[in-house]
């Protein structure tokens, strides 16, 4: 909602929103917005944690197309060329972050932070607007990997799960790495998408005080009350059943998955933290 905004306010200001409303008809011809967004769309396709940045890239290369866009660096057509040709066969292996940067170098648009332990996407294109870009899509939230004593845990670096290269149907245009396979939601994952609720916990009270079916919702309740305090998402379930079947956390210390580790665990979705009903 937020690259939404930014870019129609930037159409208006820049006088093409005609353009801007004409690329969001093509993201729904291409079936790469769904009735919850780009996002939505990526859900299909990535793990939960690796969303937000897979999703800020489709919003970027439509602010590439606008003339918006500055890249930290522009390939060649002839290197952009062997890249889209080679990268599907690149892929047929797991690949690291390194391997990515040491095969193409630095990316012309690095989405995301540096930290190892957090999803992150690297596009390349070239100068010209009319060549789309080819999005790595990185994740590392809970990777597993066996330590010296047989417990799991994060990778050392980012995994890369699927590179977005195709042209057409948004659905078609991936290549999956075989991690990428494994951790593509399932059907089970993808019928619990959109089943969260929002709760409001008061600063130092004992019992949540308020449950609302969106984050709108909850908002407009605690500025009529303006409280102040968390609201925060939860998935249907018991919150640590749902983070482990979704990948969004692996055991990896031999008190996870106790009784006190389960009654203490917090959602991992989003939250918001409110003063006096409003937003920090």
């Amino acid at each position: 909602m937020a690259e939404r905004l930014l870019l129609e306010a930037m159409a208006a200001v820049d006088g093409c929103l005609e353009r801007w409303w004409a690329e969001c008809d093509g993201l729904r011809d291409r079936d790469a917005f769904a009735p919850t967004g780009v996002r939505g769309a990526y859900s299909n396709v990535l793990p939960a944690d690796a969303l937000r940045d897979a999703t800020a890239s489709v919003y970027a290369e439509i602010a590439d197309r606008l003339g918006w866009l500055e890249l930290d660096r522009a390939l060649s057509v002839a290197e952009f060329q062997r890249l889209g040709t080679d990268v599907g066969d690149w892929v047929t292996r797991d690949r690291t972050l390194s391997e990515v940067l040491e095969t193409f170098g630095h990316p012309s648009l690095w989405i995301g932070g540096a930290n190892p332990f957090f999803a992150k996407t690297l596009a390349y294109t070239t100068a010209d607007p009319g060549h789309e870009l080819i999005c790595f899509h990185l994740w590392n939230a809970f990777a597993e990997v066996p330590s010296s004593e047989g417990l799991k845990g994060v990778h050392p670096e980012p995994v890369l799960l699927a590179v977005r290269h195709r042209s057409g149907s948004f659905p078609d245009s991936f290549s999956f790495t075989p991690e990428g396979r494994r951790r593509r939601p399932t059907a089970e994952q993808l019928s619990r998408l959109g089943s969260t609720v929002w709760v409001f916990h008061g600063d130092r009270a004992r019992y949540a005080s308020g449950l609302f079916d969106s984050l709108d919702a909850g908002l407009s309740w605690a500025s009529e009350h303006r409280v102040t305090g968390i609201l925060a998402e939860y998935a249907t379930g018991g919150a640590y059943d749902v983070a482990v079947s979704e990948g969004r956390f692996t055991p990896s210390k031999p008190h996870h998955g106790t009784a006190e580790h389960v009654a203490a665990f917090g959602p991992g979705l989003r939250h918001v933290h409110l003063t006096d009903g409003r937003r920090d």
